[in-house]
């Protein structure tokens, strides 16, 4: 069996269903303003269900009060399908009974009639979406780990494997297109998808010089006044492979993330060359759900450093515009973090020691803020940091994000209290990676932080773990002794604190003091490289020398990974 290569799907066939002509009106108007999506409405449960049982509805908006057929009994008809939609149920009375029925069978989630904030529709909009887009990028995962299967070994039976089988999608038919499955029902409105990837020739075509950028958002300030529209401006940086020496190489390279770029967007989107600022998107007909399915895929392709605004909510003229999207860009290039911490003093602490220019970290002070935090941003997110406490709504918060598939990041615990392996192993189900004692120092801290957000190269190339390690230490050079602590250890080696340490490339003799072992243990060491302490520096640093061990013995190496193991399990939670 020969694999069939597949593009990513980023297109939405949404249904609304409702009695009320105006509601449908507004959602349809919200919804086709998404790129790849199609809209179909219907003002009957049975016209609904005839768009669902042909099957290719990702979404439904229906409400459940409507003659006829109740919409709990349609929900409940929805649900028993093999592969239902995502649900949003609208209703007037969110605390009544029938709305808890809903939300008990299986509803994603409800929504209040009449809308007093539109922007809520487009919240509980984009968040069906990206769980789409998550479903559809694992099964693309899992459908590519099959194809390499496949091409190690043809003969394989990867079809009949159970788990494989229900991984993938299912190919659609010849026979039966998806035009086909489209097609309109009784009282009803389909609007025709968004082509979402362009030719060859296409690409030429939509690379617009610097000079048109603002008389062309201009233009587009003006139109979207007039007819109450939105459009979303978007600054993309692509990489560079440092790499390549010769220009032709360098050339081709900056030709294929171009490609990838342009196939992230519509033949109607404009794409301008910004030159050494990268390049400019125009997204036509955009709203700010649509503004976050042209950032995910953006980050399927690879391109990770992006900003976007949109109009009117982002800023109203150019200038604006710009410069939300540009700080936007900004805050990508950093490492994103959650600080959720409701007690002021101490989240104000920890935002202090997080200052390095290196960290954009976002400070929330309740549950739903920082559900919210995980949902808009679960892609780039890099840590979430919060605090032990005895409130349940921190605790539903993570079950909710774990159970919904938006902890793609770790998550770090403050705790004053020691904690059982029980409790350890039930806070590793949701999501937490490390414990951080609340009277840790800065430097314990932000090497907490820097471990799990430092790149998964980096981290692989040190064969042997390292843990935070304060134990007594007298090293000798050049005819003097001096006493300190350690900072870090592992099996190799030993970062020593000191504010005058010696420089790069000398040779010291190490006497390490651990606590229970009848004498020290000694070493010889060079020094890799030394962090002097300098007054005035605003960059956290813990000042010291970094020293690889020569020549000591492989027992006392196990020795030490002993005490490192043992140190680890002090702050890290191990999954076993």
């Amino acid at each position: 069996m020969k694999p069939v290569a597949s593009q990513p799907d980023y297109s939405f066939h949404v249904l609304i269903v409702d009695d009320d002509i105006t509601i449908l009106g507004l959602l349809k108007e919200i919804v086709s303003l998404v790129p790849g999506c199609q809209v179909s409405t219907a003002s009957k449960p049975d016209d609904a269900m005839q768009f669902i049982i042909k099957g290719g509805v990702d979404i439904v908006f229906t409400d459940v009060h409507m003659p006829g057929v109740t919409g709990i009994e349609m929900l409940e008809d929805i649900l028993s399908l093999e592969k239902s939609p995502e649900l949003i149920v609208m209703t007037a009375y969110p605390t009544g009974e029938v709305a808890q029925s809903a939300m008990e069978l299986g509803a994603s989630s409800l929504l209040a009639k009449p809308f007093e904030d539109i922007s809520l529709v487009e919240l509980e909009l984009d968040k069906a979406i990206r769980k789409l887009l998550r479903q559809r990028a694992s099964s693309q995962e899992v459908a590519k780990k099959k194809a390499e299967l496949i091409k190690k070994n043809p003969n394989s039976e990867v079809d009949n494997d159970p788990v494989m089988k229900v991984s993938l999608p299912a190919p659609p038919s010849e026979a039966d297109p998806v035009d086909s499955k489209l097609s309109a029902a009784p009282n009803s409105t389909t609007v025709a998808p968004v082509a979402s990837y362009p030719s060859e020739e296409d690409y030429q075509k939509k690379l617009y010089p610097l000079s048109l950028l603002e008389p062309m958002v201009e233009i587009e300030v003006q139109r979207c006044l007039r007819n109450n529209r939105p459009f979303t401006l978007g600054f993309v940086d692509i990489p560079e492979n440092l790499q390549l020496n010769a220009s032709d190489e360098r050339a081709a390279f900056r030709q294929s993330q171009v490609d990838k770029l342009l196939s992230c967007f519509r033949n109607s989107d404009v794409v301008i060359d910004a030159e050494k600022d990268g390049f400019v998107i125009l997204g036509f007909e955009c709203n700010k759900p649509g503004s976050n399915v042209l950032e995910f895929k953006l980050a399927q392709a690879g391109l990770q450093h992006f900003g976007f605004s949109v109009y009117p909510t982002d800023g109203k003229n150019y200038d604006e515009l710009c410069r939300t999207a540009r700080n936007g860009l900004q805050d990508k290039r950093k490492h994103r973090i959650v600080l959720f911490e409701a007690e002021e003093f101490f989240g104000r602490i920890i935002q202090n020691m997080l200052v390095d220019p290196k960290y954009a970290v976002t400070w929330v002070r309740s549950a739903d803020e920082a559900y919210v935090e995980s949902l808009k941003h679960s892609e780039s997110i890099r840590l979430l940091m919060l605090s032990l406490t005895k409130d349940p709504k921190s605790w539903e918060m993570l079950a909710k994000i774990q159970k919904e598939g938006l902890t793609q990041f770790p998550i770090v615990l403050f705790t004053d209290v020691p904690l059982d392996q029980k409790i350890k192993g039930q806070l590793h189900k949701l999501g937490i990676k490390a414990l951080i004692r609340k009277g840790a120092s800065q430097e314990e801290i932000l090497y907490v932080v820097q471990s799990f957000i430092m790149q998964p190269s980096v981290t692989m190339m040190r064969r042997n773990p390292r843990a935070l390690v304060t134990l007594p230490v007298v090293y000798r050079v050049d005819g003097r002794e001096v006493s300190s602590n350690t900072f870090t250890l592992s099996r190799d080696g030993v970062f020593i604190r000191d504010m005058n340490p010696p420089p790069t490339g000398s040779h010291v003799e190490i006497e390490l003091l651990i606590p229970g072992r009848r004498g020290p243990i000694k070493a010889k060491a060079e020094v890799l490289y030394s962090v002097p302490y300098f007054v005035g520096v605003s960059r956290i640093h813990v000042a010291g020398l970094a020293a690889r061990f020569v020549g000591l013995a492989e027992e006392f190496r196990v020795e030490l990974d002993e005490h490192v193991a043992s140190a680890l399990t002090g702050y890290l939670i191990d999954p076993s």
